[in-house]
């Protein structure tokens, strides 16, 4: 893929669901809602994306050792 194609292919929104978008813009992806009163959106760096994927795995890990 080339550069040009890449960025094309990601600056579009793409629905995540639960009325969610995401879209990419060389550094942060953004996601975004349309309520109301107009778009809400969130720019997450990559440092903090990272952080949110690392909490959905001790999450989902926890959950597995869940103790009735």
């Amino acid at each position: 893929m080339k550069r040009n194609d890449f960025i094309e292919k990601y600056k579009e929104k793409t629905y995540l669901g639960d009325g969610l978008y995401v879209h990419f813009d060389g550094y942060h992806f953004i996601l975004s809602t349309e309520r109301e009163n107009g778009v809400h959106w969130v720019g997450l760096e990559p440092p903090v994306f990272d952080n949110l994927i690392s909490h959905r795995k001790q999450v989902y890990e926890d959950a597995l050792n869940l103790e009735d």
